[in-house]
């Protein structure tokens, strides 16, 4: 039987940093052109590769933006959105305007890293069927910390609806689509759209 060559702790250490560099550098490239025009030569020039480094560490655009998108989801924070601390503080603000007002400010804070790509993500979705599962794994999760966000909401705040609604207004008005047209293309800044937001779920929401 041949030997299984074993990498040492600093090559993987080594292979995973130039992983985040290409993904960075993929989210660049992407956000300026567009999924079809971005080229794999320009990501591996963005990342200070050579142009067979990305192929051998993604194989094709498709991981590659699946890799861009992920990394500017999470900011360099490893495991599930689920997981992460943001997503646990809100659910554990001790009040329901309180969390309302946290769901905003990590709304604005996802679309700020990720609101352009995830429109590079929407159009490229529409004729590749590979990205289009990616878009709705994308919504799917979305879909899920809305149910937990709203179930949680309902433990600690009267609201005007079921749980079940309360999730699905969740899940639509902070759909990173709205974030674009009001920031990118409505004028309000980064934080009046964090105010906007919260003072809209607050009222679609809660019972005063």
């Amino acid at each position: 039987m041949p030997r299984q060559v074993k990498t040492s702790p600093l090559r993987q250490a080594q292979a995973n940093a130039t992983r985040a560099r290409i993904a960075e550098a993929a989210a660049v490239v992407f956000e300026a052109r567009g999924f079809d025009a971005a080229r794999v030569e320009d990501i591996a020039s963005q990342a200070g590769v050579a142009y067979p480094t990305v192929y051998k560490s993604f194989g094709n655009k498709r991981k590659l933006l699946e890799a861009a998108l992920d990394a500017v989801l999470s900011s360099g924070v490893a495991g599930a959105l689920e997981r992460q601390d943001w997503f646990r503080e809100q659910l554990d603000a001790p009040t329901g305007e309180q969390q309302l007002r946290l769901i905003a400010r990590n709304a604005r804070r996802m679309y700020d890293r990720s609101g352009r790509l995830l429109e590079v993500v929407r159009a490229a979705a529409a004729a590749d069927q590979q990205i289009d599962g990616l878009w709705q794994d994308f919504h799917d999760e979305r879909v899920g910390r809305s149910r937990t966000s709203a179930e949680r909401l309902a433990n600690k705040a009267r609201l005007h609806t079921t749980v079940a609604d309360a999730a699905r207004t969740l899940w639509t008005l902070s759909v990173p689509e709205i974030y674009v047209l009001q920031v990118a293309r409505g004028g309000l800044s980064a934080a009046d759209y964090e105010r906007w937001l919260g003072d809209l779920l607050i009222a679609a929401l809660l019972e005063h």
